[in-house]
């Protein structure tokens, strides 16, 4: 966006280019109107509709050409030549920004949140207020009443409508401070930070996800965007491991199971569907052949560990399957393998399950 900003600067002075100065008051007028520019992106900067950094560079450059200006008691840029000597300005005008974007620019990215001031004028409603005149509404009401949850979530919500992720993702965190025991708030502000990000987890998305793991470990948004985390760092037999521990414990019909899908098909991982003619098959099962086909599952997730040792969570449903069969020995066993594999920082987990299964006999 600030390119845009540059681009509407050099185009203004193509138009001051184009016309012949009449006196020496050009040279005047013409610094008033920079300073008039200087006014109108300090107020765009207080009203949030341009970040700081880019509003530091959009002023260095209006106050660049207003020294120039000032300088320059006579800036006859025009001459009698009139179109053709003024032809090679209105090409450099032109060409070098737009040089600038395809050399700097990243046009494949989506406008920053602080940009989306379109979308604040949008109506809420036929005959309504605008998006930008409710949120600052909402944000009023806000700051003399700071723990109505209602008012948060109106603005988390509005504030994600118009992909103004960063009012959104505060907006969510300020519900997970209110409700800290309902995850959702965590999840929703994880997400607004990754659109922040246009999908990238960084560090501030890694501290919120861990807070989220810490609460709820077995969340499936949590294993899921934990699985994203390991792959944007790089490290694919994690993600992989925690996104076929998350496949294999989550119903069919998930809503997170087709971007699962998606994301282990990436890697190489093709996950075997289960129509519904096959789950009723198995629900009809004798016990003999169901016991069976859970013994198969079983086995197949320990020759998973065995190839990803490191999945925690594996373990402890490696485990779990086991005590559902009645076999606490295995159990017990897979934990205590488990814990001689899994990373320092994961041990106590796995430890801690372990002592509850040795220690309840109703587990």
């Amino acid at each position: 966006m600030i390119w845009v900003l540059l681009i509407l600067l050099l185009l203004t002075s193509a138009l001051l280019m184009l016309r012949k100065p009449q006196s020496g008051a050009a040279g005047i007028d013409s610094v008033g109107h920079f300073k008039a520019q200087l006014d109108e992106l300090e107020a765009d900067r207080k009203r949030g509709l341009i970040d700081e950094r880019d509003a530091a560079a959009a002023k260095v450059e209006i106050e660049r050409r207003l020294l120039r200006r000032e300088r320059t008691t006579d800036a006859r840029v025009v001459t009698d030549g009139g179109f053709q000597s003024i032809m090679p300005y209105a090409l450099l005008v032109l060409l070098v920004p737009a040089a600038l974007y395809v050399v700097m620019g990243r046009p494949d990215l989506p406008a920053k949140p602080g940009f989306i001031a379109n979308n604040r004028q949008m109506l809420v409603e036929e005959g309504g207020p605008t998006y930008g005149e409710a949120l600052k509404a909402i944000q009023a009401h806000l700051e003399d009443a700071p723990d109505d949850k209602r008012g948060w979530d109106v603005l988390a919500k509005s504030a994600r409508a118009i992909r103004d992720y960063s009012l959104a993702a505060n907006a969510f965190a300020e519900l997970a401070r209110l409700e800290p025991d309902e995850p959702k708030w965590r999840v929703q502000q994880l997400e607004a930070m990754l659109g922040m990000a246009n999908g990238q987890m960084t560090p501030a998305a890694r501290l919120v996800l861990a807070r989220l793991m810490s609460d709820e470990p077995n969340h499936p948004a949590g294993q899921y965007y934990m699985g994203l985390a390991f792959f944007q760092a790089g490290d694919e037999d994690r993600a992989r491991a925690v996104w076929l521990a998350l496949a294999d414990r989550s119903p069919e019909d998930a809503p997170w199971m087709a971007p699962l899908r998606e994301r282990l098909e990436a890697l190489g991982e093709s996950l075997p569907t289960i129509s519904d003619d096959e789950m009723a098959a198995v629900a009809a099962m004798s016990d003999e052949d169901r016991e069976a086909f859970i013994a198969q599952m079983i086995a197949r997730l320990a020759a998973r560990l065995e190839a990803n040792p490191g999945d925690v969570e594996g373990w402890m449903m490696l485990a779990r399957s086991q005590l559902s069969m009645g076999d606490r020995e295995s159990a017990i066993a897979a934990l205590e393998r488990g814990i001689s594999l899994v990373d320092e920082a994961d041990k106590p987990t796995l430890k801690a399950f372990l002592d509850n299964v040795r220690t309840k006999p109703d587990l």
